[in-house]
């Protein structure tokens, strides 16, 4: 890439089905600008299609090229996760068929990061409606798709073999977003 700005991070492809996986591995490889192959693990019953965990590198803006990628093909549930670096901020991408797309900036230890001018407008919108105070808050921090790729993300977990860095990342993205009722 020749001295340009470079970030990385993780894709999470939660379930995609068997048609779009070659579709998905030339979209990493473009982006990435390196030919990958993805070891594809069949889900579960009773769930349907494979799951993967993939490493990537890339210009900067990559992960949002490939979270945008990724949602244009409707039929995947999955998630991006740039790691913050000198040159750009950390990003999570989660992506349902049936919510669509939640995006967040994140801090160096994954967790979302909401700005003053956010938390104001929604104090200000809420009042003193404490129910409305929670589910405002619970929808800055993408609860809703949390609580949809959970049961997703829980199959990353275990004796799979992975590194430490997948695992630990794996674990954060699965339980560091969880909103506690107040």
């Amino acid at each position: 890439f020749g001295g340009e700005s470079m970030s990385k991070g993780l894709v999470f492809i939660h379930q995609a089905p068997s048609a779009l996986l070659a579709h998905i591995e030339w979209t990493i490889s473009g982006v990435c600008g390196a030919p990958i192959t993805i070891s594809w693990q069949v889900l579960p019953a009773p769930k349907q299609g494979h799951r993967a965990l993939v490493l990537w590198e890339g210009p900067v803006g990559s992960g949002a090229v490939l979270a945008t990628s990724f949602m244009n093909l409707k039929q995947l549930s999955f998630e991006v996760i740039q790691q913050d670096s000198l040159d750009d901020s950390g990003y999570r991408w989660s992506y349902t068929p049936t919510l669509g797309m939640f995006s967040s900036t994140t801090d160096q230890a994954g967790n979302i990061l909401v700005s003053e001018n956010q938390l104001r407008f929604i104090v200000d919108s809420c009042g003193s409606n404490g129910l409305k105070l929670q589910a405002e808050l619970r929808k800055v921090l993408g609860q809703a798709f949390d609580d949809e790729l959970e049961s997703y993300r829980e199959l990353f977990d275990g004796s799979e073999g992975h590194n430490s860095v997948v695992t630990a990342e794996a674990e954060r993205v699965s339980y560091s977003q969880n909103v506690r009722p107040l």
